[in-house]
């Protein structure tokens, strides 16, 4: 299916702004939804030909309803990763969702709804398993990741009334990430990389660059989620996206933004109880960040597990994905990008 007309939701994002340049270099009409008191509302991929800004939230279909029609896809990418409440979290990333779907369903030909979710609504591989794929139930030990599973939830009681296809993928980073640029700036001026615990899990992780791709790839010609209206898993219509040639553990993918970097890097572990401790302070006082920026329980939580390691073999298979460059180079490319903008 060539993609024509698309909806964007979370479009002022890192990825959703990644994407929506991706779509109208394909001569995508799109569609932006954009909070209207959104510091990015005016960035600049929104004033690009082709490009509509669609003034609304995803708790007000009424606000975007009458820009879904003739569409052909729905790229959701908008969401919560933090919130000082779980019920703030569940609210956007569960209700949110299933508010998009029904407006959607709601449409004379409903598009096809593409929801960007996370490994975390996936949960870690099983303890008997090196790796994690899509025939393995859903096991979310973080209550973002269980608000990320809400919304998969919700959209499956309602594929009998839309195509719907789930791509979640591992750790995103790429240009535009000041999430990740955090970290990179942190190891090039103190040349430290703090980890909680002395053995980090293997890390999925993906360059934002290939995610747009894969996406792209899933809305033109993606499986569709089963029906089920208690929400029971069924792995059609979903993909796992990583560059699963590499696992990195968090120690190692520190000293190799040390090498992208172009210097060296100390490791330094800390006691579990100790990151513990840290998470419930930063939590209590700091100002929550809904980019996930603040350390709290809930990563100290995802930091703390065996492995996020997951394989990307289905969507190879049956997509054609194929990441364009290894991790070291698109860590080097995304090193030079910060620098350019001045994160470093």
């Amino acid at each position: 299916m060539a993609l024509r007309t698309a909806f964007v939701t979370g479009a002022t994002g890192f990825i959703g702004t990644h994407l929506v340049e991706s779509l109208c270099a394909r001569g995508c009409e799109v569609r932006c939804l954009v909070r209207p008191d959104s510091p990015a509302a005016n960035a600049p991929h929104l004033g690009r030909p082709g490009v509509t800004r669609v003034h609304g939230g995803l708790s007000d279909p009424a606000a975007y309803r009458g820009a879904l029609a003739g569409c052909d896809t729905v790229f959701h990418l908008g969401a919560l990763v933090a919130a000082p409440r779980v019920a703030d979290l569940h609210a956007a990333n569960g209700t949110g969702t299933a508010n998009l779907a029904d407006a959607c369903a709601a449409q004379p030909n409903p598009p096809r709804l593409v929801y960007l979710s996370s490994l975390a609504a996936a949960g870690p591989p099983p303890r008997d398993r090196a790796f994690r794929d899509e025939g393995d139930p859903p096991a979310p030990i973080s209550e973002y990741g269980r608000s990320k599973r809400a919304g998969e939830v919700e959209l499956q009681r309602r594929a009998d009334r839309l195509p719907v296809t789930v791509v979640q993928p591992g750790i995103v980073f790429g240009a535009g990430d000041f999430k990740t640029a955090t970290l990179f700036k942190a190891i090039r001026r103190t040349r430290l990389h703090l980890t909680i615990g002395f053995r980090t899990p293997p890390l999925s992780l993906i360059h934002s660059a290939d995610l747009v791709d894969l996406l792209v790839a899933a809305a033109e010609r993606g499986e569709t989620v089963l029906h089920d209206a208690d929400g029971r898993y069924s792995p059609a219509g979903y993909y796992l996206a990583c560059d699963d040639r590499m696992h990195p553990d968090y120690a190692q993918f520190g000293r190799r933004i040390a090498g992208a970097l172009g210097q060296g890097v100390l490791v330094w572990p800390l006691w579990k109880f100790v990151g513990r401790a840290i998470g419930l302070v930063a939590q209590s006082v700091a100002r929550p960040d809904p980019r996930g920026n603040i350390l709290s329980l809930d990563k100290v939580r995802e930091a703390t597990v065996r492995s996020w390691a997951c394989s990307a073999a289905k969507a190879k298979t049956q997509l054609g994905f194929a990441p364009a460059a290894s991790l070291d180079d698109r860590l080097r490319q995304t090193a030079e990008a910060f620098a350019a903008r001045g994160w470093l």
